[in-house]
């Protein structure tokens, strides 16, 4: 197999669909909350003494023929600042969750308990599985409950992740620490010469924002403009630490970054320097795509690749303009090279897609999010299609004054951009997704294929626009 070996010169030019900020990490102009590209006040002179949380990867028992799960829905105590203790909620722990390590095309069942004074649900990101598995509102979790899904993941691998969907309670119970990963890998991946140690040269990294008071305390309440902008700004962390650092080898580093905030666009770059991106929201590209910095919306992950090499013994990950993570080099040597070519994806034929197109236009005013001009009715089957067959989605955002950018993200599916306003999607845009940030004024054509079972969801990211009623249904017939 071919090797892509850094530094080296491609055909492949950089690109990246984000908003351009100058050299010294300042933006040329300020932002605001209907950007959603949040600026953080950290210091240059930040100390960064914590070390990066690293949740632990959990294989599952086998039983009778299927990998078992066990996640304990939780409260914790978790300190945000030094000393300062806080109440989180946790899966399994204090505070985020496990990484759960499936396979493709094997049998897997969750045993979910819900030790909450309040009712919740597993929604699993970027899974195609049937409606009385996804975890939406018509299946809560009572307190003191309990629930076992079972599952078989028939798609490719990639990094998917899973937190709560419950109805009016989504976007605070992720806000206070309901998040966790899946890495679901097939035959192909396994076989991929990528950094895949977990903990050493293959991380999980889960950016947020949250507000956190002077006391130490998490802080989830929303004005009306919080509502309608989305919950946004505060302490920026990663793994639910503020400012950690991390240890990474003498080479390739593998990042699986997941935006999991309620509202706030990410910009990521290493100031400057080049890596590269591997896979997003459902499985890998077609091959390494150079890039010097990466927009990712809420509920949008990405797979990087960073190479140490040429590093100062600290470097680091900025988001929005600011220092996150730090990164300390060490002398363990790690791999020099990646593949030249990772999966095969056809590329999209839209000259003979003579397929049903379906329009939905997101809007925002003072008072709501919509789409289609309509606020959720979970009573409502919006349309039905059926199983197999193949649609394009033509989604339009709104562009008066009010508007803004909305990730939209469509559950028990992963789609093909075919379209961005008019014009080829940009190359780390061309492999499967299941959430695509939508700026106001924007246009984007996708192309799906309904494989779930049931009523399947689809709605806007920022979860308080979620909760407000920026979300429809539809139901797939057999």
């Amino acid at each position: 197999m071919k090797k892509l070996i850094i530094p080296m010169m491609l055909t492949i030019g950089y690109i990246s669909y984000a908003d351009s900020y100058e050299t010294n990490h300042s933006y040329k102009n300020e932002v605001s909350h209907h950007t959603h590209n949040t600026k953080f006040n950290v210091s240059e002179n930040e100390i960064f003494k914590r070390k990066l949380l690293v949740p632990p990867l959990v294989k599952g028992e086998i039983e009778e023929g299927k990998r078992v799960f066990e996640l304990d829905i939780q409260k914790g105590k978790w300190e945000f600042l030094e000393g300062k203790e806080s109440e989180t909620y946790g899966y399994n722990g204090a505070i985020l969750g496990p990484v759960l390590s499936l396979n493709s095309n094997e049998k897997t069942k969750i045993k979910i308990k819900n030790n909450l004074s309040e009712e919740t649900t597993v929604h699993w990101h970027g899974a195609i599985v049937s409606e009385e598995v996804d975890g939406v509102h018509n299946s809560e979790i009572k307190p003191n409950g309990e629930k076992e899904v079972e599952f078989t993941l028939n798609q490719p691998a990639s990094t998917l992740w899973f937190h709560p969907h419950t109805m009016h309670k989504t976007a605070s119970q992720v806000y206070k620490g309901l998040t966790g990963l899946i890495y679901l890998e097939d035959e192909m991946s396994k076989k991929l010469e990528l950094p895949k140690t977990y903990g050493v040269d293959d991380f999980p990294i889960v950016i947020q924002d949250k507000k956190i008071s002077e006391d130490g305390k998490l802080d989830y309440t929303t004005s009306h403009m919080e509502k309608i902008h989305g919950k946004s700004g505060g302490r920026l962390m990663v793994n639910g630490i503020i400012s950690p650092y991390l240890d990474i080898s003498n080479g390739m580093t593998r990042l699986r970054v997941v935006n999991g905030s309620n509202a706030t666009n990410f910009n990521i770059d290493l100031s400057n320097k080049e890596f590269y991106q591997i896979a997003s929201d459902g499985g890998f590209l077609k091959s390494p795509i150079k890039l010097n910095n990466l927009k990712l919306a809420p509920g949008e992950r990405a797979e990087l690749i960073i190479d140490s090499k040429d590093f100062n013994e600290k470097e680091y990950l900025y988001v929005n303009g600011s220092r996150a993570l730090e990164f300390r080099k060490t002398n363990n040597i790690g791999l020099r090279s990646i593949p030249e070519n990772l999966v095969e994806i056809s590329k999209v034929d839209t000259e003979n897609l003579k397929l049903n197109t379906r329009n939905f236009e997101l809007k925002t005013t003072s008072n709501s999010n919509t789409i289609n001009n309509t606020e959720y009715n979970m009573e409502k089957i919006d349309f039905n299609v059926k199983k197999g067959t193949k649609e394009i989605w033509n989604i339009i955002n709104g562009d008066s004054m009010m508007d803004m950018p909305h990730p939209f993200h469509i559950h028990g599916a992963q789609f093909r951009i075919i379209e961005r306003n008019g014009k080829e999607p940009p190359l780390n845009e061309q492999g499967w997704k299941d959430t695509v940030n939508i700026g106001a004024g924007e246009n984007i054509k996708i192309l799906i294929e309904y494989k779930a079972d049931g009523i399947v969801v689809y709605h806007c990211h920022i979860l308080e626009h979620e909760e407000m009623g920026m979300m429809g249904q539809f139901y797939i017939e057999k």
